[in-house]
């Protein structure tokens, strides 16, 4: 007979990607996880993953089990133990942007002894492909990528400010009419400019929907990191577009400069994306719930 904890240690092997990991997880001993897995296999005949120095590559059996098998087995969890004194512990992991996650989600997690964590930092499409193939339970997203087993619900809507150094003094800032920007678009490209990118993704779409033109500068600093950014400007290196979130109470506080709040804004959502079959499970429900859905 096929022990459910034997799937259970499958599965999480076949979503971490190692058995230590797989182990400290499931709250068990290296050992007993190989033990599981190798024992399932044995059972089903064939083999599950193929073994390398550094990671547990699913087989074609594998990924076909898992497919059949993960939902099933995370209902069978989720089922209150009429014998049970306190919560199977559960880990929730999650991709996301990192400075979405740091400014707006970390503060919001419960803490709890029965709930653990696992964060990954990424890009948007790369974290969805892990969604996909159950590595990850749920993605922060800066996009929907349309994949049909993956759901998306809104959870933010951020807008993007273009913003300066702390007192500057910006020369034909007086009198600035929203109806034509074209002075001050000619005056931001003759300053220093700090991007995410060489390539300016932010600026370079503000710049098309704002002023209605390319943006053409050479970044004077490139920082991957947008909270490396606001700190950048701050310290005076030149002027980013931020969202308005990360730089809204720095405006107030005059640790930055506002230089333009667009009347036509340029918007940005972020969604909260989990597998189409997971919803009702708790982990996803709580995330749900942390993000304020119902």
């Amino acid at each position: 007979m096929i022990s459910f904890e034997w799937y259970r240690s499958f599965i999480e092997v076949y979503r971490v990607g190692t058995v230590s990991g797989a182990a400290q997880v499931l709250h068990l001993t290296q050992p007993a996880v190989s033990q599981h897995v190798a024992a399932l296999e044995s059972a089903l005949g064939n083999p599950l993953f193929q073994r390398t120095p550094r990671r547990m590559v699913p087989t074609d059996a594998g990924k076909r089990l898992y497919s059949q098998v993960a939902s099933a087995i995370e209902k069978l969890e989720s089922i209150p133990h009429k014998n049970s004194s306190a919560e199977t512990p559960q880990t929730i992991r999650i991709g996301t942007p990192q400075e979405f996650f740091t400014d707006r989600i970390l503060s919001q997690l419960p803490q709890d002894d029965h709930t653990f964590y696992t964060i990954q930092f990424g890009l948007t499409s790369e974290l969805i492909q892990q969604l996909k193939a159950g590595k990850l339970d749920i993605v922060i997203a800066t996009q929907k990528i349309t994949l049909s087993d993956i759901e998306y619900e809104l959870l933010f809507e951020e807008n993007f400010w273009l913003v300066g150094p702390p007192n500057m003094a910006i020369p034909i800032a007086e009198g600035i009419s929203q109806a034509d920007l074209n002075p001050l678009s000619q005056w931001l490209l003759t300053q220093d400019w700090i991007a995410y990118s060489e390539e300016l993704p932010i600026a370079r779409r503000f710049w098309r929907v704002v002023f209605g033109k390319r943006i053409d500068v050479q970044p004077k600093l490139i920082i991957p990191d947008l909270r490396a950014i606001r700190q950048a400007v701050e310290c005076g290196f030149g002027f980013s577009v931020l969202p308005d979130y990360l730089c809204a109470d720095w405006v107030t506080e005059n640790r930055l400069t506002l230089v333009l709040k667009p009347t036509q804004a340029v918007t940005n959502r972020i969604w909260l994306a989990f597998r189409k079959s997971e919803r009702q499970l708790p982990k996803v429900k709580r995330m749900l719930e942390i993000c304020h859905f119902q």
